[in-house]
């Protein structure tokens, strides 16, 4: 009976999967029909076959067919119904592109309609709008501007493209700013692949390096300014929204590899088709780099240490890659990313920074010193439409590697041990010990689920209503910690399982957000709520708000919007456990383990210009931020000790023509206040006062070639770091004052605690002392770049700082840290 139960379904099954292949296959061929009539003149008899089964037709056939029909208009002369019918294939894939195969005023409609702020954003209300209508100025990057600024990874495309956005690199990690607020390593700016979070939940990194590959890149949307409205407590200056290409816009296979100088490597593959409802992407991309071995020299450079080569953009013994799948059947999405990342540091770490020798060191699980990361991120959506309201259901999987191998210093020296959190007998062992070194790993990983919704309330002539709302829950949990340091290259000192125990831990979060968004003819309400509650590992709670409210009014060729957001981020997990582990085990009583949260108010007004002269585009927007608890780091610890208000003008544009493209921006900032660790500044630090670039790409009498220029202007910079001269003096007292602290541990006097108070007073009379300001002048760095395309054949080849500009930087370092000279790499690509 079973048997004969199990068979019926078998057939049944069959049968229905045979009458769904052969609808398919009836829909295909009416629209292959339709195709053919439409490629031989029958213009009418083509609209009518597609308008008669338009709404029978799959997904991928429907988007077809939009195509279709608004070829048909334009055959027919009917240009606001040819426009009609884009905007409607846009709306079902915001994300397309034509083929250069099609005609060249359908070309030109899809690029105007983009350009003219069609409906091709999704990221800064959760739903589909036009850039007329997003409550927040928000940059868009396409596939064609990213080739055009000659950037080899994602921190260089947006320091080109988005205004109040600049290269902030630190020794050892690529990292960006957006408007002067930064940290570390890149922990200020959510960014995003097709929504999903890249950003680790342990220290709230996502680093823009070639761990992300540019090839699998359609566009970029980047929203200026919080965003924890929507996105939460990782938002605080701005978010970035990679959108992948579809398997239909590949349609086959892509390959492409790259060799340049300073032992670059490239390589990069997709494969995309889309079957009726299934839609198929599969990419990979490899990069590797020995780097820029340049000479440090001590006396022009005012090292601490001695002259020595260092290396400038090392990718380390082993490459960064970038894997990953994206399967979509009719609503259902399915997507899984693995990226590897790992950054060779120029020098040692904090202020000892000098050269070092990177092959004397010993290796942990196949590592030497560097930044590295192995993350695997899963997530499997599905949406559905319910008369008026459409919802989406998420699931989530993310899971990390995390390690921090860090050269503290090479040479032997005593007095640098006092400032670290050793022991009396770990220093007594230590001394005159060279190459030190610290090493710290831990594995994270997190589950979340996120449901959300939107519901058009009303749609008519006069209003347009939308309420958008969700909830989402995350549990994260961080093990297998290792927390150790090591002396003479390879001896490592005895792993304290104690440390071990501290940095694990878990912390949950949950939080719900509602978005209003309303329009009544020219103007548009959008404002949003967000409500975050977080459990922390020692059961501490946050309890964070982020409203955001902005007031739209839109015409024709221009728009206005005034807009207020709130948004904060929670300081890293890493930064707090860090900080209980020297407060703990290292017995250091001033140091504050309950960090708050960082948190950030921001007041724009922007205007938009939409075709004011042809081809022509432009954006001016004023901004007025004021930031409170940002994090620094303090020798070892971190502490909230940064307030900052700033403000500016940005200004972005684009000019376009058949043979020429324009993409320009520029921006100047400046700060109201600026107080870290209780003293005033009068400019940001490492905070450029004026940026501008400027991309060109224009296609040349030669057939097939076409050549793009950037320039890239920074004004002088500002940092404050130890002084040389006063160094030596800092180090031997607080080499005095380790010593006095370790006799008052062993015999607890009052005639010790007095001295050490008195210590206390001279180093911070002398800390603030030698904090001084050191400029780093205004550069000027050219990048150019060639293409030739024969078919489906392309060569390329691009040049980094044309004329070798020598130029430093520090970021969150208290020393230049040297950036990279002429690089340039050939490329060849090809599609089958």
């Amino acid at each position: 009976m079973r048997k004969t139960i199990f068979t019926l379904f078998i057939l049944l099954g069959c049968t229905f999967s045979a009458l769904a292949q052969s609808e398919s296959e009836q829909l295909r061929s009416i629209y292959d029909n339709a195709e053919e009539n439409y490629n031989i003149g029958r213009i009418d008899e083509a609209e009518k076959e597609l308008m008669e089964n338009l709404k029978k037709f799959p997904t991928n056939l429907r988007q077809s067919a939009y195509r279709l029909l608004a070829l048909c208009s334009l055959g027919n002369d009917q240009e606001q119904l040819a426009e009609e019918r884009t905007r409607l294939l846009l709306q079902l894939n915001p994300y397309f592109s034509p083929s250069a195969n099609d005609p060249q005023r359908f070309i030109d409609m899809v690029e105007r309609i983009k350009a003219g702020r069609s409906a091709t954003i999704t990221t800064a209300s959760s739903q589909a709008e036009t850039l007329n209508e997003v409550p927040v100025p928000t940059t868009l990057i396409t596939a064609d501007m990213i080739k055009n600024c000659g950037g080899c990874n994602l921190q260089e495309v947006l320091a080109a493209y988005v205004p109040g956005m600049h290269i902030i690199d630190c020794n050892d990690d690529i990292n960006i700013a957006m408007r002067g607020i930064y940290s570390n390593s890149q922990e200020k700016i959510l960014i995003m692949v097709n929504g999903h979070r890249l950003n680790s939940y342990c220290t709230n990194i996502a680093a823009p390096d070639f761990s992300i590959s540019l090839e699998k890149i359609k566009q970029i949307e980047v929203l200026r300014g919080p965003a924890s409205s929507l996105y939460g407590g990782v938002s605080l200056t701005g978010v970035i929204n990679i959108i992948t290409w579809q398997g239909a816009d590949v349609d086959g296979v892509k390959v492409k590899a790259g060799v340049g100088n300073y032992g670059q490597l490239r390589g990069d593959a997709m494969i995309g088709k889309r079957y009726f409802d299934v839609d198929f992407l599969l990419w990979g991309s490899i990069y590797r780099a020995k780097g820029e071995t340049r000479y440090i020299d001590r006396e022009n450079t005012g090292l601490h240490f001695d002259s020595g080569d260092i290396t400038i953009g090392g990718i380390g013994k082993k490459p960064s890659y970038d894997v990953g799948l994206s399967l979509k059947y009719k609503n259902l999405n399915f997507f899984y990313n693995t990226q590897y990342s790992q950054i060779q540091a120029p020098m040692t770490m904090m202020f000892f920074y000098s050269p070092y020798n990177i092959d004397k060191y010993k290796t942990f699980n196949g590592l030497r010193p560097g930044y590295t990361t192995l993350s695997h991120h899963a997530d499997l959506s599905y949406s559905h439409q319910l008369g008026k309201v459409w919802l989406k259901g998420s699931i989530a999987y993310d899971n990390s590697d995390l390690t921090h191998y860090q050269v503290i210093v090479e040479e032997p020296t005593t007095s640098v041990l006092s400032l670290l959190p050793f022991n009396k007998q770990v220093q007594q062992l230590l001394t005159d010990k060279g190459g030190i070194f610290r090493y710290i790993n831990g594995q994270e990983h997190t589950i979340s689920g996120k449901l959300q919704g939107d519901w058009n309330y009303v749609n008519n002539k006069n209003h347009k209503g939308n309420l958008s709302f969700g909830i989402e829950y995350s549990y994260f949990t961080l093990d297998d910690v290792r927390y150790t340091f090591g002396y003479e290259y390879a001896n490592t000192l005895p792993e304290a399982s104690e440390i071990q125990e501290y940095g694990k831990g878990h912390e949950t979060n949950q939080n719900t957000f509602v978005q209003l968004k309303h329009q009544w003819k020219s103007f548009i309400l959008n404002a949003g709520l967000r409500f975050d509650y977080k459990q922390r590992y020692d059961n501490s709670h946050i309890r964070e708000f982020s409203p955001r409210v902005a007031l739209i009014y839109m015409q024709p060729k221009w728009n206005m919007k005034l807009s207020y957001s709130k948004s904060f981020i929670d300081a890293p997990y890493l930064y707090r456990k860090t900080n209980l582990v020297l407060a703990n085990y290292f017995n250091e009583d001033n140091i504050t383990v309950d960090l708050n949260p960082e948190s950030l108010h921001s007041w724009q007004l922007t205007f938009n210009a939409v075709e004011w002269a042809k081809g022509l585009n432009f954006e001016l927007n004023a901004f007025y931020n004021r930031a409170h608890d940002l994090i620094f780091l303090m020798f070892s610890e971190h502490e909230n000790a940064g307030e900052m208000n700033a403000y500016g003008l940005e200004f972005s544009g684009s000019y376009q023509t058949r043979k020429l493209s324009i993409h320009f921006n520029a921006t100047w900032q400046d700060v109201k206040k600026n107080n870290l660790y209780g003293k005033d500044f009068d400019r940001g630090l490492n905070m450029p006062k004026f940026m501008a670039n400027a991309i060109f790409s224009w296609k040349t009498p030669l057939k097939n070639l076409e050549l793009h220029t950037h320039l890239s202007l920074t004004s002088k910079q500002e940092t404050y770091h130890l002084e040389p001269i006063n160094y030596s003096t800092f180090i031997d007292l607080a080499s005095y004052y380790g010593q006095l602290y370790q006799e008052y541990v062993n015999n607890p006097t009052e005639e010790i605690a007095e001295e050490l108070d008195e210590m206390d007073k001279k180093m911070s009379y002398l800390v603030q002392e030698i904090t001084v300001r050191n400029e780093y002048p205004a550069r000027l760095l050219v990048n150019l770049g060639a293409r030739y395309t024969i078919k489906d054949l392309e060569l390329s080849f691009d040049i980094h700082n044309l004329f070798n500009h020598k130029y430093t930087q520090s970021g969150m370092s208290t020393g230049p840290i040297p950036q990279k000279g002429l690089w340039f790499m050939g490329s060849i690509a090809y599609k089958f």
